[in-house]
């Protein structure tokens, strides 16, 4: 099951190095052991070492066949757990997991942890399992963890089991089920996300300038229209269609503010703009369409915002809403419109919100002063799953 979210071992050898330097190496790697800590993340497996996360190639070189399709593509920051992969008699369940800033199939995936319970043992019982500091499956108490890794991050009390948890931070961590029946660790699930930071500077110096095929077939409209639904508008004298490419905004004499920009930005992922124009300032999030990474030039603005506090950033809609507007006016926009819209009345401010069609995110949403009962503020949202 795939889920919206390195450490990557890597051993060179060249034919330079001889023979017998290979087999030197090969006989370290077989002579490792376990540390002590529980968040080193490794652990004995029928005698072979294993620290998470590592790569699917390096996993599936120990004998591991993955039971699913290595071809199917995982977008960053996902992840997908209980894959299935089969070693002689033992079935373990897998977690894949992509920090990259590419969308790449599952074999260029991580491995970023193992889970094992009772039933998978039962077609090899004779399976191995040790922990950090020795502790082994099927053998270790609850009291027999606490005192090698000390308190737990937290602890479930259930009939059937007692889970402990060490958790180092979000996604790095380890669950033991002590069975209440056995007295002994029978389940376990460990897991250790962290990005390859040098890999992913390598794949960032590959991104490109080069549009994107979205940017490519981005027009921009030759007019407001009548529908606001469509998500047309008029900001700081440009028309634009949400969501629209950030170098929309750069033919229309918008700047870059490289050093409060994200630079590269991941794909199907956000990151943080700010332009600059008649020295008006314009920050928001932007969104990247594609499957690869991305310069921030090539992503999409899908937010626009005008308030009396920016008077040289005006915002206008299909009809002539804008801010500065009077209440009554807005509601004969609304009401002709036929926009459905749903108001909320605090001390200094009346909120008029109109929800966009596939979400409940996208839409507008107008600030009225409840003082001088003009439209303070006016801002407009869409961002789509995919590009239309």
């Amino acid at each position: 099951m795939k889920k919206a979210l390195t450490w990557l071992l890597v051993l060179a050898l060249t034919l330079a190095l001889g023979a017998g330097y290979a087999l030197a190496a090969a006989e370290e790697e077989e002579e490792r052991t376990l540390s002590d800590d529980i968040y080193s993340f490794q652990l004995m497996l029928d005698g072979e070492f294993y620290e998470f996360p590592m790569s699917y190639d390096d996993f599936t070189a120990m004998g591991w066949e993955y039971q699913g399709d290595p071809a199917e593509q995982m977008r960053p920051n996902e992840y997908s757990v209980a894959e299935r992969f089969v070693k002689d008699d033992l079935e373990i369940y897998g977690t894949l997991v992509n920090l990259g800033i590419n969308t790449v199939t599952y074999d260029a995936c991580m491995v970023g942890g193992i889970s094992l319970d009772p039933y998978q043992f039962e077609d090899a019982p004779d399976t191995e399992l040790v922990f950090p500091g020795g502790l082994a499956y099927g053998a270790a108490t609850a009291e027999d963890i606490q005192d090698a890794y000390g308190e737990p991050s937290d602890t479930y009390e259930g009939d059937m089991y007692t889970k402990l948890t060490y958790e180092y931070d979000y996604y790095q961590d380890w669950d033991f089920y002590v069975y209440a029946e056995s007295g002994v660790v029978e389940e376990v699930e460990v897991r250790n996300f962290v990005a390859d930071e040098e890999a992913n500077a390598a794949a960032a110096a590959l991104v490109t300038d080069e549009p994107t095929e979205g940017v490519l077939a981005y027009e921009a409209p030759e007019g407001l229209g009548e529908d606001p639904m469509t998500f047309t508008v008029e900001y700081a004298g440009d028309l634009y269609q949400l969501p629209a490419p950030v170098s929309a905004f750069v033919e229309n004499g918008w700047t870059v503010q490289e050093e409060l920009s994200d630079e590269i930005v991941s794909g199907y992922d956000y990151g943080w703009l700010t332009m600059m124009k008649d020295n008006q300032q314009f920050r928001c999030m932007v969104k990247n369409y594609d499957p690869n990474a991305a310069k921030v030039t090539n992503c999409f603005v899908t937010e626009v915002e005008s308030d009396v506090y920016d008077p040289d950033l005006p915002l206008a809609l299909p009809g002539g809403a804008q801010y500065g507007m009077s209440e009554a006016d807005l509601t004969v926009w609304l009401d002709g419109q036929g926009l459905a819209y749903e108001k909320e009345d605090s001390d200094s401010f009346v909120y008029y919100t109109v929800e966009g069609p596939d979400s409940s995110l996208d839409g507008f949403e107008f600030r009225v002063d409840a003082e001088t009962g003009t439209v303070a503020s006016v801002t407009v949202s869409y961002d789509p799953d995919e590009l239309g």
